[in-house]
């Protein structure tokens, strides 16, 4: 098939379409072309189409009862199929009207304002088989439908007529079908008399009767349907509103094999007596839902279902019935038909009260069950629940169960288990979760039973899957809950509540045993990073949901993955794809077609994304929606405007030649000043070339001070009254035990020779200042005063550490001395050592002190050391 969407290439495909047909959309198929000009606001048709039109949807126009008499061209004598619903179409449908289409199967007029039929207007309509007229004004009158208007439908066999009399009371035309002998399918309206009178004996054939909604006809009564006794009728389909069933309404239609009763007013308790008389039928559904009983608590009991177990039934829906209360024995007994027919049940959106694991032993013994249905179940507090079951109680009470090991016994073929919302508040999920048997049960929906703990395991299933744990909070879960599933196909994750940092960093472990995994849902889970090889193990993926997160680029690796179909990255934060991500996506679509789904997402229209806009409109990857909406998507200009991926490709060329302009006038600007810069340095350089060089040098010879550099490792400054501690038992626990190089002026100068500039060079000569501070250096103000100055000034910016304080008595009670204190702000507490007179010469402080003097970085990894 050949599927052209845009008008430009159709035209030049078929060369004989005309501009006027420019609105529709024409697809290429074997046996003809299909027009699709739904939704176009068309008030005319167009004069000419291409010869071959099969089929033609002209719904949801403004086209009036004109349009029907210009569509009798040539062109269009081929149609077998022509939609005309919701249109304007008013008034009288003119005799010959549909005379041309000799080969339409199909026709829907549906939702027009159509009031009356010419005796001809069905004229040329042999070969129809297919006619929707409801939603029109077409009373049931003769007035309406004159004799034989519909006598040329021969070959019509669906029929839909209702919504159309609004009458409270009427009568059937006499002979209004008596051609129509191959209907099998009549939607009617009714009137309130509620019954049917002789025209339907023309409908030998008649198999499904719809009364669909809003219904005048408020009673079946036993009277209702007699027109039909004894024939081929069998799906009966009633609709909203209908207010009782008698008991025999049913009765004498041996060949009716579907009855709903849907939506309507009537009790359910009345629907199950109505069944008395289709005993011992054999029938393929019986759907008795949306049953009101306000006010009255539902129990399915023995009593209730006498009639029911009787009947051969393979679906049964008695969904949305206000069920509170189901009792094992109301099923009957295995001698029971229900009991051995019933193949699906359907109990869903209803108040089911009792203990969740002993529901499914009501279930457990019907041996031909495949589907069954628990979803749903409306929740209220047990206080209201006993209000309305009242004190006479029968219902089983939730037992006592091994909350690490839940055992569910369920029915031997069970293939199909949906008990989503079924249960209240579960809580934590157990250690095990355990189905019994295991090899039949295919599929599993445990979405949104209000679990918050997903430490589980399941025992082995070997037949399972399809399985849903959606809409459960599951921040805590086992990385082994998949492990006994493995054959599992399906996996619905959705509004899981995952912990994003654990499924970043074991996502892989969970699905690694997911082999035959085709379609994974992870959405609505706020997750930010994946981990791309997460699905290394499931090569089969065809399908990946990750829509309502906040993901920032493809969230796999997709040449893993080359039967991947289906992406939905809805919803994220995607500014675009990169390249390779393309490259990788037409390279799958390449072997087989491949969805992308990309709105709602905020993409960026700026100059480095033009590419990837054009990729949305060249690529085959078949993205949103259809047609040119499907590659039209909200994005963000680099003017920080709201626009659209087409807009910005209309003016692609405007926007390519802004881009490059900004990127040309970039280079230009930064060219011309560096080439400015050069400039200035050029003429700085050349009036400063001598001092330059000057500089140059200097900081050439310019090094940071180093202890090799100094002639002695420390000047050791004292009082006269302390000469005795500083040139003996200093150099005795420095300089012998730890080499440490002293320079004393006792050792250097002549006694009694002491000056000023001596001690300057002297502590120029040394790497580090020692000060030995005792009671008679605080009061030489002289020599000592001196001393620190010139340690003080020989504190620099390269050297901060260059003084060392040694207290030989307590600071506290020493005199003050002006200079000291000045120095000592200057000095780290960590430069300040305290020793005695009698300290021994092992005492680990002559460690510490030389180890300050010789290297800094000997002393911190001293300090660090224990």
């Amino acid at each position: 098939m050949v599927t052209w969407f845009l008008a430009p290439l159709v035209f030049a495909t078929l060369g004989t379409i005309p501009a006027a047909t420019s609105t529709c959309t024409f697809v290429m198929q074997s046996e003809g072309t299909y027009a699709y000009c739904s939704h176009k606001h068309l008030t005319v048709l167009p004069k000419a189409w291409p010869a071959d039109v099969v089929w033609l949807d002209l719904s949801y126009n403004q086209l009036t009862n004109v349009a029907l008499t210009e569509m009798a061209q040539p062109h269009l004598s081929h149609l077998r199929h022509l939609d005309l619903s919701y249109n304007h179409l008013q008034g009288t449908v003119k005799n010959n009207t549909f005379l041309a289409f000799e080969e339409l199967e199909w026709l829907s007029v549906h939702g027009n304002r159509l009031a009356g039929l010419e005796a001809d207007a069905m004229s040329g309509l042999e070969k129809l088989v297919f006619l929707d007229m409801s939603y029109n004004r077409l009373q049931l009158t003769r007035q309406t439908y004159p004799l034989g208007v519909l006598d040329p439908l021969t070959s019509l066999q669906q029929l839909y007529l209702y919504g159309n009399d609004d009458r409270f009371n009427g009568e059937y035309p006499e002979g209004m079908f008596r051609t129509l002998s191959n209907l099998r399918t009549l939607s009617i309206d009714t009137f309130a008399r509620g019954t049917f009178g002789t025209s339907f004996l023309a409908l030998p054939r008649l198999r499904s009767l719809l009364i669909v909604d809003k219904a005048k006809i408020k009673v079946l009564t036993n009277s209702t349907l007699n027109v039909f006794k004894n024939s081929s009728l069998e799906e009966i389909d009633t609709g909203t509103d209908l207010l009782d069933v008698e008991v025999c309404a049913f009765c004498d239609l041996p060949q009716l094999k579907i009855l709903r009763i849907m939506s309507a007013i009537v009790p359910l308790s009345s629907c199950l007596e109505a069944l008395y008389g289709l005993q011992h039928h054999n029938m393929s559904e019986i759907a008795l839902t949306n049953s009101l009983n306000v006010g009255r608590p539902v129990t399915i009991d023995r009593h209730s279902f006498r009639y029911l177990r009787n009947i051969c039934v393979k679906k049964l829906n008695l969904a949305d019935s206000e069920i509170q209360r189901v009792k094992s024995s109301a099923f009957g007994s295995p001698e029971d038909s229900l009991y051995q027919c019933i193949q699906e049940l359907d109990l869903s959106k209803n108040r089911i009260l009792g203990d969740k694991i002993a529901i499914f032993l009501t279930f457990s013994f019907f041996k031909n069950l495949i589907r069954l249905r628990l979803d749903g179940q409306k929740i209220f507090s047990l206080g209201e629940a006993s209000h309305r079951l009242g004190h006479n109680r029968d219902h089983a009470k939730d037992r006592d169960v091994d909350h690490n090991h839940w055992t569910f016994r369920i029915p031997p073929n069970l293939r199909i288990l949906n008990c989503s919302a079924a249960f209240g508040k579960i809580g934590l999920m157990p250690g095990v979760l355990d189905f019994i048997p295991r090899d039949a049960l295919q599929t599993l929906d445990l979405s949104y039973c209000r679990f918050h703990n997903c430490l589980t395991t399941f025992v082995p299933l070997t037949s399972l899957e399809t399985l849903s744990l959606s809409g459960n909070d599951c921040y805590n879960i086992s990385e082994a809950i998949f492990d006994n599933l493995p054959v599992l196909r399906e996996l619905r994750l959705s509004n899981f509540n995952l912990n994003p940092e654990f499924f970043r960093t074991h996502a892989r472990r969970l699905f690694q045993n997911l082999l035959l995994l085709q379609t994974l849902d992870l959405s609505l889970n706020n997750l930010i990073h994946v981990d791309l090889n997460m699905l290394r193990s499931s090569r089969h993926l065809k399908e990946l949901n990750m829509a309502g997160n906040r993901l920032q680029s493809l969230p796999l690796d997709l040449t893993l993955h080359e039967e991947l179909e289906v992406i939905d990255l809805t919803n994220n934060m995607l500014t675009t794809l990169e390249q390779h991500e393309r490259q990788v996506l037409d390279k799958l679509t390449g072997k087989h077609n491949l969805t992308l789904h990309l709105g709602g997402n905020p993409l960026l229209c700026v100059c480095s994304n033009l590419d990837f806009v054009r990729w949305l409109w060249s690529t085959e990857v078949q993205l949103d929606g259809d047609g040119r909406d499907s590659r039209t998507f909200t994005c963000v200009t680099e003017s920080g405007e709201v626009s659209d991926t087409h807009s910005v490709l209309v003016q692609y060329d405007t926007h390519w030649r802004r881009c490059v302009g900004q990127q040309v006038l970039g280079v230009t600007t930064a060219a011309f000043l560096l080439l400015l810069l050069a400039l200035v340095i050029v003429y700085v350089v050349s009036r400063s070339w001598t001092h330059l060089r000057y500089v140059w040098k200097v900081m050439q010879r310019l090094r940071l001070p180093r202890r090799e550099n100094f002639r002695r490792d420390a000047y050791v400054g004292y009082a006269d009254a302390d000469w005795e501690f500083a040139c003996v038992t200093l150099p005795a626990c420095l300089q012998e035990r730890h080499g440490v190089r002293l320079l004393l002026r006792d050792f250097e100068e002549v006694p009694g020779s002491i000056r000023a500039e001596n001690i300057v060079q002297h502590i120029d000569d040394s790497w580090k200042v020692v000060l030995l501070v005792t009671r008679a250096f605080a009061t030489d103000e002289w020599l000592c005063g001196f001393t620190v100055q010139q340690a003080q000034r020989s504190i620099m910016d390269t050297m901060p550490d260059r003084v060392l304080v040694v207290f030989m008595e307590d600071p506290a009670r020493l005199p003050p001395m002006a200079s000291l204190e000045r120095l000592l702000r200057m000095v780290p507490e960590k430069n300040m050592v305290h020793v005695r007179r009698d300290t021994p010469v092992d005492d680990p402080v002559w460690d510490r002190l030389a180890r300050d003097i010789l290297d800094r970085k000997r002393r911190d990894e001293y300090y660090a050391s224990p």
